[in-house]
């Protein structure tokens, strides 16, 4: 799909937007909008506006505004989630073999860090450049900054996606809490370290991947459903149910232009991974600038 099919169905997303509140999120009809994938479960944006889509496969994909994919690399990991570096690296979680991928602007992979158990998704700190992973089946936060895995968070029951925000002027690293139905947030220091946790919110079924608005909501998907959540008041709102979602794992918002107020969804599928196309959904709100 095209973006200027994307601008047509973000009209009438706005013209619903007026009938509420400045701040109430809102949403167009889901499209689909690259198909023929392998199961996507990873999804991010790159600095020039292109989408990043890590696969089931083991293979990293660029999709151009148009819908069209082609390959970047080939890791042959089972890849979950997926991050562009500050400096243009791509990061790729191997979930089946405990490590984390790098892919450096030339297309080359590398393997940053292993002996993560249950790599699933990574996110880069950007005042400090710390990059964290989710530890699902450990239960932990991992910084793998230096390639040497370094537990920085635990006690968690399945986390999953992660994403960095702003409460109050604080930046926090937010954790999906997958098996709790909720996300977690941990006070990040001005040194990228990380200090404690609190609960940020709960109702959200199997709460897998994350992404923030310009306003501070808070984008979740996860149960074959996407969710909003309220900054100030916590609490959480159903957006969308039905299909084109099948399934998402994972959020990100475009970069460039209208893409701004689209939100693009990674569809793994119930079966995690038999999911084929990464879908788009017109907002009523910019997407968050990067959280640095």
């Amino acid at each position: 799909m095209h973006l200027r099919q994307i601008v047509s169905a973000l009209l009438v997303c706005t013209a619903a937007a007026t009938m509420a509140a400045a701040t109430d999120p809102a949403i167009g009809q889901p499209v689909v909008f690259a198909n023929g994938l392998d199961g996507p479960e990873g999804i991010a944006v790159t600095r020039t506006g292109d989408l990043v889509v890590g696969t089931v496969g083991g293979d990293v994909l660029r999709i151009d505004a148009t819908g069209t994919s082609s390959l970047i690399a080939s890791t042959g990991d089972r890849l979950a989630g997926v991050t562009v570096l500050k400096d243009g690296r791509i990061a790729a979680c191997g979930y089946d073999q405990d490590r984390v991928w790098v892919i450096d602007t030339n297309g080359t992979p590398s393997v940053l860090a292993s002996g993560i158990d249950g790599a699933n998704v990574v996110v880069q700190e950007r005042a400090r450049r710390r990059i964290f992973v989710s530890a699902t089946l450990a239960g932990t936060i991992v910084d793998v900054t230096s390639g040497i895995p370094v537990v920085v968070a635990g006690g968690f029951l399945w986390p999953n996606g992660l994403a960095i925000g702003k409460d109050g002027g604080q930046r926090y690293l937010y954790v999906a809490e997958t098996l709790k139905h909720q996300v977690q947030r941990i006070f990040l220091n001005s040194d990228g370290t990380l200090g404690a946790s609190e609960l940020y919110a709960t109702g959200t079924l199997l709460a897998d991947g994350l992404a923030f608005d310009r306003r501070g909501n808070l984008l979740v998907v996860g149960d074959g459903i996407l969710w909003v959540v309220d900054p100030e008041t916590r609490a959480v709102t159903q957006l969308a149910s039905a299909p084109p979602l099948n399934w998402p794992s994972n959020i990100a918002f475009g970069r460039r232009g209208t893409a701004r107020r689209t939100l693009f969804l990674a569809n793994f599928g119930p079966m995690l991974g038999d999911g084929t196309d990464v879908i788009a959904v017109p907002y009523s709100i910019r997407g968050a600038r990067v959280i640095r």
